[in-house]
């Protein structure tokens, strides 16, 4: 029922957004239409534990943007506070798979996909740096969880960094906060950034180019190869336009102050083997946060496993499975 609301007001918005500016709809923007229903007619089922069941449908973060939400349930409750799951950059539900089903066999899971993701409904003016994307998030998170603080962010590369910078504007603390590969700069090449400028035109040809480059320079795949077929996936679903835009607008970033705001108990895990991403910048922001728990899981496939999902549920206190 939830799931027909939401398809039911997402084309009266598409649709009066149209009538309000006088445009007229085109193929490229039916393709777009395309794409919300197909999104919300997807089968999350399998991203769960046996027994679980899902909501999915857009929220209003208060930012002019909706992003795309999924609510896992567990097959019983136990009075456990939720989970807030916040993925990376442009990343897909597959890339977290066994992490999600060890999590919802017990508590409620709230996966929320950030703006630059093509399940967001966006305008053409907004842009993609940390401080928007966070901006995202606190006001998902002050709307949903107003008065009560039981419940936990996990958040994943991007999202992680989102969740250290959006933290002192939060009304209601969460009780913890795991950070898994977080980042304190995005290190895109150079070259990627001018090419970024014309991702719309050229991406699909670019590709195949940009997989081998990843494949032969940004990643370990004799020890972590599950980093290799992450990013495949995420360049399959990316959308051309907002990954360009944001590559251009998050590698000025570098991590500020907010890491010493961070007043609950935070557990930060890194990938010691993982190229693509900086194992010295999770140990420089687990230095830099008080209550802090560094944890190595060396590579991808853990990282993104069920054994993650454990090392969190053991971290925020809560009953492993037998």
């Amino acid at each position: 029922m939830l799931q027909q609301f939401t398809t039911i007001l997402m084309i009266a918005r598409f649709f009066s957004g149209y009538k309000n500016s006088g445009k007229v709809l085109s193929w490229p923007d039916i393709g777009q239409f395309q794409n919300f229903r197909n999104i919300m007619d997807r089968d999350f089922s399998q991203y769960c534990c046996q027994g679980a069941t899902y909501t999915s449908g857009y929220t209003d973060p208060g930012t002019g943007v909706s992003l795309f939400a999924v609510e896992f349930t567990p097959p019983e409750s136990r009075g456990l506070p939720d989970i807030v799951f916040v993925p990376g950059l442009a990343s897909v539900p597959d890339n977290f798979t066994g992490t999600l089903i060890g999590l919802t066999r017990y508590h409620k899971v709230h996966y929320v996909e950030t703006r630059e993701k093509s399940s967001a409904s966006i305008k053409d003016s907004h842009r993609f740096s940390v401080a928007e994307v966070s901006s995202d998030l606190t006001g998902y998170l002050n709307a949903r969880f107003m008065d009560d603080n039981r419940y936990v962010l996990v958040g994943y590369s991007l999202g992680a960094t989102a969740i250290a910078e959006s933290f002192r504007h939060l009304k209601s603390k969460p009780l913890s906060i795991v950070l898994i590969e977080p980042n304190g700069s995005f290190n895109f090449p150079w070259w990627s950034v001018i090419l970024a400028r014309g991702a719309r035109y050229i991406f699909s040809f670019l590709k195949p180019f940009l997989k081998w480059y990843i494949m032969k320079f940004r990643v370990n795949t004799a020890d972590d190869n599950e980093m290799y077929l992450m990013n495949c996936r995420i360049l399959d679903a990316a959308e051309p336009r907002r990954l360009g835009l944001a590559i251009r607008d998050l590698k000025p970033y570098h991590i500020g102050d907010c890491l010493e705001g961070i007043t609950v108990p935070v557990l930060v895990a890194g990938t010691s083997k993982d190229k693509f991403h900086s194992h010295d910048e999770a140990l420089k922001i687990s230095a830099g946060i008080n209550n802090c728990t560094y944890t190595d899981l060396e590579d991808n496939t853990r990282s993104h496993s069920g054994e993650m999902a454990e090392i969190i549920i053991r971290f925020i206190k809560s009953p492993l499975p037998d």
